[in-house]
């Protein structure tokens, strides 16, 4: 176990302080957290102290209970401090990331009163965040930092920075100028910690289903070897605002809404960031062109407009005919051999001989097709809307999608048609609030498709904007279940844009959109959906609370999954319900740490048992190993909360053993899978965690284990840690962590058998890790 070390030292003394005897991390975080709580409590002016911890969930508690406990203290004081902070929290502003510069604001900002004469401290939050952004924005945060000198004369306050360990080393050896000034150090070793909750968030999608009958097996390999290297690239995919033209390019950032977003729920029907028609609308969103008389679409480069694509290639049984191959070959055949990438689109007089009694026609030019409304299909003349003609290549597309072929190159077809679709539509059409949300949810499942995490927020923005404008095309009253359809899918996507930028205001109008939904859908009438939008409204809540005011809205989060329980029944909806009881344990988990401990997590042990009673081992190995591993930290947890008591705390690590044993056994299960199963936690950190319980009962003289049975649990730690060291990757945080774990274990062999029992436990060692123990032992 890596040593935990704190250390303070004011301006004109040192002091180290250094504890290598405590085994317990949740205890030796508890003490640290005491040191900082102190230090920050003495009101020095420019101390500069460093917080040190991987754990984000941990960190955010340990930092809203600094925040709250010094502010209890600062009003105890006097009655003229409890009008100001004694710690003020500050997310780091990652367009300009200068804490310093943050500080000095709030304080122009919030100037205090004659009768104030305790400067407040500050604590930056969000430094983690500068991970995810362009090399020029991290170095300008070290340029800042190197700038102390000349930000401390000005500022006559504390500083806290809360860091990730990769951000501590990396000051450490950039900014020196910074690290001189520092005061203390303070580290804080992550805990076992259960998974977060899960919302159901497969996208609603219309019921306005086409009956679509079987096409010919020519038809996408046709479409697919016409637009292969044009439509589809095989990297992520743009749009740009003079056409519905994929790129392989990144997408702009003015898709965003900001508070023109907060205007949906209120008012649904003139809320509308985008003016259809508009032709100032975003680079990265085609809706807002969409309604243009002069929209003249192109694929790829070689000058084929989308009309004659489609109304040469849509081979669908809806047409009531079918394409000739003879008619397909020489289609194909003619487009190879006699490109048309010097004509202009949308131009009258650029034309196109498709055989010798049709003559010319106009391509890429909609009235082409509007004008004729038909194709020629084995010579007869089959009439047929350019709107309709869309939509059939989107549903095709769309059937194959959620048939299970889910592609990038699927999706991006299909978000094409829809939006053709629109754009031949009326602009009053009743069709188009069932196609938007469609286009949203192709959007949303594209932003998961994709590995460019600036992509990944694009697509989500122009998914949120296209269920938007959705909502201001319905009267929520005259479509309730489609309104709130769109409002549900719609909270599901700012969940997930929270995992990229805003997370407090994308979380905030998450929740709005779900308890809107909510508003139009009864559990009486449509009691699945009514479940499944409680259940993400308490992923929501849960989430926001891992950001601020954790436990109003935990409690929030507690109440909306209670309520969906009400409504998914055991006998029809059980793997559900065992889904809902996860998520309740979890967020039972997450309050413990802020009040009452021992009665929340009771709860959370009884919920997570409720849910392995459906998730079992045979019938759901991956959810049940998963609730297997949430037990285990529940148990542990209970366990560091009982240390008066050994007979209970005893117990609870037996448990917690037994717990994480599960886990790990269903995991190894899953791996032998042809192919393997994977499951959706940190494997590596459940060994480190049993680990972790095997040493304390191995080490702990309160138990009174017989010798017998420690060295078994003391071989069960070693065993975990090299497990874990093995599955880790070197220059990774999880991988050091275990090799200080396994270091520990191998001291206390020696400590406990002399060098038979160290030469017993290096014995159990890869060679190849032994170039990193020897030297340290």
């Amino acid at each position: 176990m890596r040593t935990i070390k704190s250390t303070f030292t004011p301006l004109a003394t040192s002091m180290i302080v250094t504890d290598a005897t405590s085994h317990k991390v949740s205890s030796w975080n508890r003490q640290t957290y005491q040191r900082l709580k102190l230090a920050l409590s003495l009101n020095l002016r420019r101390q500069i102290f460093v917080a040190v911890c991987d754990d984000l969930s941990l960190r955010n508690r340990l930092a809203s209970q600094l925040h709250h406990e010094l502010e209890i203290s600062s009003a105890r004081e006097s009655f003229s401090s409890q009008s100001y902070p004694k710690l003020v929290s500050l997310n780091l502003n990652l367009s300009d990331p200068n804490p310093f510069a943050q500080m000095i604001q709030w304080l122009s900002q919030n100037p205090p009163s004659r009768r104030i004469t305790i400067a407040p401290g500050f604590q930056i939050l969000g430094i983690e965040r500068l991970t995810r952004q362009p090399p020029t924005i991290q170095r300008l945060f070290l340029k800042h930092l190197r700038k102390i000198e000349c930000h401390l004369p000005h500022l006559e306050v504390s500083l806290l920075l809360w860091l990730p360990r990769p951000w501590f080393h990396n000051i450490v050896q950039s900014a020196p100028e910074f690290w001189q000034w520092h005061t203390g150090v303070f580290e804080f070793e992550g805990e076992p910690t259960p998974l977060p909750p899960v919302g159901i968030y497969s996208p609603e999608s219309s019921d306005n289903r086409r009956e679509l009958g079987e096409t010919t097996g020519s038809f996408k390999a046709d479409l697919r070897s016409l637009l292969d290297g044009d439509l589809v690239e095989t990297g992520d995919f743009a749009f740009n605002s003079d056409g519905i033209n994929w790129q392989n390019q990144l997408v702009g950032d003015d898709a965003l809404l900001g508070s023109a977003a907060n205007g949906i729920m209120s008012d649904r029907r003139d809320a509308c960031p985008t003016d259809i028609g508009d032709r100032s609308g975003g680079d990265n969103f085609a809706i807002s062109q969409l309604y243009r008389n002069d929209f003249a679409p192109v694929i790829g480069d070689d000058g084929i407009g989308d009309n004659f694509l489609v109304s040469q290639l849509l081979n669908i049984d809806g047409f009531n005919s079918e394409i000739s191959d003879e008619y397909n070959s020489f289609t194909l055949n003619d487009l190879k051999n006699n490109p048309i990438s010097d004509q202009k689109i949308g131009d009258n007089s650029a034309s196109y001989q498709l055989n010798g009694d049709e003559g010319n026609r106009e391509i890429g030019d909609n009235s082409a097709i509007a004008e004729s409304d038909s194709f020629i299909v084995d010579g007869v003349k089959e009439s047929v809307s350019p709107a309709d003609a869309y939509l059939q290549l989107g549903d095709q597309y769309r059937q194959a999608i959620e048939g299970g072929d889910v592609s990038e190159e699927n999706l991006a077809i299909a978000i094409q048609a829809y939006e053709l679709a629109l754009q031949s539509l009326d602009e009053s059409s009743s069709q188009a609030p069932n196609i938007l949300n469609d286009l949203g949810n192709l959007y949303w499942m594209l932003s998961r498709h994709s590995h460019n995490i600036a992509h990944r927020t694009s697509y989500l923005e122009q998914g949120i904007q296209a269920y938007q404008i959705a909502l201001t095309k319905i009267v929520a009253e005259d479509a309730p279940q489609i309104y709130a359809m769109i409002q549900n899918n719609l909270g599901a996507a700012y969940g997930d844009l929270a995992r990229y930028q805003e997370p407090v205001e994308s979380l905030e109008l998450s929740i709005r959109a779900y308890q809107e939904a909510l508003h139009y859908r009864s559990g009486e009438i449509d009691p699945i959906k009514y479940a499944s939008t409680q259940n993400n409204l308490g992923t929501a809540y849960w989430y926001l609370a891992q950001h601020q005011s954790p436990v109003e809205n935990l409690h929030q989060a507690i109440t909306a999954y209670a309520e969906s329980l009400c409504y998914y029944t055991t006998e029809s909806e059980k793997m559900n319900w065992a889904m809902i009881q996860n998520n309740l344990g979890t967020a039972y988990w997450n309050l413990a740490q802020y009040e009452q401990p021992q009665m929340w997590l009771e709860l959370a042990v009884l919920a997570y048992k409720d849910a392995l009673s459906y998730r079992t081992h045979e019938s759901a190995p991956a959810a049940s190993a998963a609730t297997e591993n949430n037990l285990g930290t529940a148990y542990w947890h209970l366990a560091d909360r009982c240390q008066d008591v050994p007979e209970r705390r005893l117990e609870y690590l037996q448990h917690c053993i037994l717990a994480y044993q599960n886990a790990i056994a269903l995991v190894e299960q899953l791996a032998e899978n042809n192919p393997p199963v994977s499951v959706n936690f940190d494997v590596i950190a459940t060994r480190n965690n049993l680990g972790l319980a095997h040493y304390q009962l191995a080490t702990e003289a309160e138990f009174s284990l017989d010798g017998a049975v420690k060295s078994e649990h003391l071989a069960g730690a070693l065993e975990q840690q090299v497990k874990s060291c093995l599955a880790g990757k070197p220059e990774s945080d999880a991988y050091q962590t275990a090799l200080s774990y396994l270091i520990k274990t191998i001291r206390t062999f020696y400590q406990e058998r002399g060098i038979s029992g160290q030469n017993f436990a290096l014995s159990k060692v890869p060679g190849k890790l032994l170039p990193e123990i020897l030297p340290r032992l």
